[in-house]
């Protein structure tokens, strides 16, 4: 059987539910369905999954119905094996009012523009230390420059810097992401950086201090190379967030109510700018507030937190102007509300390589509508 991708799935599964889906198509959703192991379907497990039972078995009732009625009369009717339906890693389950729903929309006008917009890309610009702007998406690969020393490197979205044996004095250079792009680099002494859309990190050529301080101002996530001599730091919205070696995520936005840090690996501690401290183990996710107070949640779902790494989005009961803050970020849109905004709150997981139109027609499924009118996404009563 020829093994499929989540997003060859849901595609195949959303025609064949809206009636468009060629017999060749049929067939190939119906082998898949059948025949994939338990564990290869994306399963979205909600913190009120209990209350789910009645409506997955309705909805699955609902989708053997219609595969019963595509067969021949002579073909038996193979029994529904998936906990979900295939294409629930392109679906959002909806909490409201205790109601949890998992549906494509039926086949109708969409309220959304056609125009398209695509995911974000590998965009940055470069500033050097004298000022020099440098358009990575125009630049070649290979040596962009040299200073002091350093020679940065690009090899297609990775940025590399290569201090080498020079002691002279380095120098700051800025990495700048806008909304609707995404990069990756590699700093002096080796720590890898994935920054998000909206996002910019200031860092020296060389680490010659007895710490490494970088600045992030939105989202991005740290693989830091081990040094116990040289602690690395990152400034950020009036924090500290101090390491020897470790596998963190920062998330800083301006336009967000808390800084969050969530650790994976080693070891952080977390200093607010009043002098209030945390030290964070694995599995740990802190959050610092505007008045400077610390909250830690042990044991935290972490996979959320560097969801945007691993290219999804991904929410637990998350209220829908934090989703849609995410959504413009990463396609470069405005949101815009037209009248009060739901309290609704959304758990799932959907792909960031999806177009703006198919991400809203998921959202839209919930019973959320919007119209998008060039870069803004107004939000409908």
């Amino acid at each position: 059987m020829h093994l499929m991708d989540t997003t060859q799935i849901s595609v195949l599964a959303e025609k064949y539910l809206n009636g468009n889906a060629t017999e060749v198509e049929k067939e190939a959703l119906h082998n898949w369905y059948n025949h994939v192991n338990e564990g290869d379907t994306e399963i979205v497990v909600s913190a009120q999954a209990d209350t789910l039972n009645g409506t997955k078995a309705r909805i699955l009732s609902q989708l053997q119905q219609q595969i019963a009625r595509d067969k021949k009369p002579d073909a038996p009717v193979v029994p529904m094996r998936r906990k979900w339906l295939p294409w629930v890693a392109a679906a959002f389950i909806i909490a409201a009012a205790g109601t949890y729903l998992l549906q494509q929309p039926e086949k109708q006008e969409r309220t959304t523009a056609v125009l398209p917009i695509a995911p974000a890309g590998n965009k940055a610009m470069l500033t050097l230390g004298n000022g020099t702007v440098v358009d990575l998406n125009a630049a070649t690969d290979g040596a962009i420059t040299e200073q002091h020393g350093t020679t940065v490197n690009k090899q297609q979205a990775l940025l590399i810097y290569d201090a080498g044996n020079s002691e002279a004095q380095p120098t700051i250079n800025k990495l700048s992401v806008p909304r609707g792009g995404k990069y990756r680099l590699i700093l002096p002494d080796g720590t890898k950086v994935w920054l998000n859309a909206a996002s910019e990190l200031q860092f020296p050529t060389a680490f010659t201090s007895k710490e490494r301080v970088v600045e992030l101002n939105g989202e991005g996530y740290f693989e830091v190379a081990a040094d116990a001599d040289q602690p690395f730091i990152v400034k950020t919205n009036g924090l500290r967030v101090e390491v020897l070696g470790t596998h963190f995520n920062v998330k800083a936005y301006a336009d967000e109510s808390t800084t969050n840090t969530a650790l994976l690996e080693g070891s952080v501690r977390i200093v607010t700018a009043n002098g209030n401290s945390s030290l964070l183990k694995p599995g740990d996710l802190a959050k610092v507030a505007a008045d400077h107070n610390i909250s830690i949640t042990q044991d935290a779902d972490l996979s959320l937190a560097v969801a945007w790494k691993e290219g999804f989005f991904a929410y637990r009961n998350a209220d829908i102007t934090v989703i849609l803050r995410e959504i413009g970020r990463w396609y470069d849109m405005d949101i815009n509300y037209e009248g009060p905004v739901t309290r609704r709150r959304f758990t799932g997981k959907v792909s960031r390589s999806y177009s703006l139109a198919e991400t809203l027609s998921i959202l839209e499924a919930s019973d959320l509508h919007f119209r998008q009118t060039g870069k803004k996404i107004i939000v409908l009563p």
